[in-house]
């Protein structure tokens, strides 16, 4: 008796799927991307615009540069306890600067535009 799998032992060992009849992958995946959803949203942005549309019930937050609409909607209801109707993303790209001789580039932005339910509102400082 062998306490050692072989190759062949190891690929029989992983359960069938009971639709198809085909093997698992021994591989799970989620779909989900790598950025934590804890820090989808770094913070507000405040802004003389975003101050405006606020009458609207409509929020500006600075998001991961990863992070798409489900991910950011998610950690607004999560976060805020409130309820979410829309998300509109929009990348920012970063400014090319000179210092000296020296070209340089700054970092881009995400931002994410939420709009809440009728009534609904979020405190930010």
């Amino acid at each position: 008796m062998s306490f050692i799998k072989t190759k062949k032992q190891k690929k029989d060992s992983l359960p069938k799927d009971t639709n198809t009849g085909a093997k698992k992958s021994a591989h799970k995946t989620t779909g989900i991307s790598s950025v934590a959803p804890h820090i989808v949203i770094k913070r507000p942005w405040v802004s003389e615009k975003s101050q405006r549309i606020s009458a609207f019930n409509q929020y500006v937050f600075l998001v991961e540069p990863s992070a798409n609409k489900h991910m950011v909607k998610q950690e607004v209801q999560k976060r805020y306890d409130v309820q979410v109707m829309q998300v509109d993303v929009t990348q920012l790209k970063g400014k090319v600067k000179r210092f000296r001789n020296q070209l340089g580039k700054r970092a881009g932005l995400k931002k994410a535009i939420v709009t809440l339910k009728e009534g609904q509102k979020i405190e930010t400082e």
